[in-house]
C-alpha cells in the first residue's frame, strides 16, 4: 500500500467520497481516520491507518477511495 492520493486530491469536492468510504465505522474511529485522510504524511500515515482500522479494511478503504476519485463526479454515487 504506497501513497494513492495527496490530501488536496481530497478537497471539498470529495469529501462525499470519503464519508461513503467510511459510513461503517464507529463514530470515533471515522473521526481519528478522517483526521488522519486530512494530514495525509505517506507511509506513516499508511501505517497508522492500519493500527486503526487493521490491514484489510486499510487496504480496502484507501482502493475506495481511489475508485471514486477517479470516477467521473456524474458517475460517482
Amino acid at each position: 500500500m504506497g501513497a494513492v492520493f495527496r490530501p488536496k486530491d481530497l478537497g471539498k469536492a470529495n469529501r462525499r467520497v470519503i464519508e461513503n468510504a467510511l459510513k461503517d465505522l464507529s463514530p470515533d474511529t471515522k473521526d481519528s481516520v478522517i483526521k488522519l485522510l486530512n494530514s495525509w504524511e505517506g507511509k506513516t500515515s499508511g501505517n497508522k491507518l492500519k493500527q486503526i482500522l487493521g490491514q484489510n479494511e486499510a487496504e480496502e478503504l484507501l482502493r475506495n477511495i481511489t475508485d471514486d476519485i477517479n470516477l467521473p463526479q456524474d458517475e460517482q454515487s
